[in-house]
């Protein structure tokens, strides 16, 4: 813009030097036009900065690697005398990483951002202001835009080394089934309110006493696995996409598991994962702590 101001000044001393030595109709016109055109130019900035619309596209939810971009549209006919620029903050909250990106919009009113998926985590995109120019760029005004976009860019599933053997994950542990009918029992004393049918009559024979059947199951405890939390993103992306792989791989086994994470602070968060939902809200969890500058461990 200064630049702009520096031609039109010295361009203007010169139409104003011509029209002293030759005071004829072509240095009056070309003075007069000189002399109108800032004024012309402002009324088209604050004509653009009231008539045009401001929309904007984000994805929410994306794979790691995948080409992604928010999409900037500016409809209006302003947009085809006047030239945009869109101020955005970036954050990639894994990384403890923030900075600003401007984007420049011309007359098509189209214009895009491209979204960092290199790694996976959490990041935002916050729009704050969009400044319109005139198309001789005189003057600048400013729109305040204030929206922010949450991208959470997940893992991959990938194959570990080895595939989990789920009977090793399972617990070899009995609870009370809720089922009468059931394989596995265990012999106790009669307590009002039993069932009759519940009456182990050729044991409570011998006893000289009424003894029960109690229906019992096995059950899974929860198992856990083994997550690399550290410094080194491509080391972590790998490691979070083996995560999800056997996670998915217990789920798809009715397998309860826990993902159990030590953050930088060292104080343990433990998530319980039963269901796919449990699944989803854990990863999203964790793929917004920071990463620490020394590695930790997750298990």
């Amino acid at each position: 813009m200064l630049k702009t101001w520096g031609i039109y000044l010295g361009a203007l001393i010169s139409a104003f030097i011509f029209f002293i030595f030759y005071k004829m109709w072509v240095a009056w016109f070309i003075l007069v036009v000189l002399l109108s055109l800032p004024v012309l130019s402002f009324l088209l900035c604050l004509f653009a900065t009231y008539s045009t619309s401001f929309f904007s596209k984000a994805p929410v939810n994306i794979h790691i690697g995948t080409e992604a971009y928010i999409d900037l549209t500016i409809e209006g006919i302003a947009t085809y005398f006047s030239f945009f620029k869109i101020k955005t903050s970036y954050t990639d909250y894994m990384g403890d990483i923030s900075e600003n990106i401007s984007v420049v919009i011309h007359d098509n009113g189209l214009a895009r951002i491209p979204v960092d998926t290199a790694h996976c985590g959490a990041y935002s995109y916050k729009i704050t202001k969009l400044y319109i120019y005139d198309i001789l760029g005189f003057f600048h005004m400013t729109r305040r835009i204030d929206k922010e976009y949450p991208v959470l860019v997940k893992p991959i599933a990938s194959m570990p080394a080895y595939i989990p053997d789920v009977y090793g994950f399972r617990a070899k542990n009995l609870r009370k089934s809720n089922q009468p009918v059931s394989e596995i029992y265990d012999i106790r004393d009669y307590q009002p309110g039993d069932s009759v049918k519940t009456i182990h009559w050729k044991i409570s024979a011998k006893k000289d006493k009424l003894l029960v059947k109690e229906a019992l199951e096995e059950f899974g405890g929860h198992s856990r696995l083994l997550l690399k939390f550290s410094d080194d993103r491509d080391k972590l992306d790998l490691h979070l996409g083996q995560i999800l792989f056997t996670s998915n791989f217990l789920l798809d086994h009715e397998i309860p598991h826990k993902i159990r994470v030590i953050p930088p602070n060292r104080t343990e968060i433990s998530f319980d994962i039963e269901t796919e939902t449990d699944q989803i809200l854990a990863f999203a969890k964790i793929l917004r702590m920071k990463v620490p500058k020394g590695d930790s461990n997750a298990t």
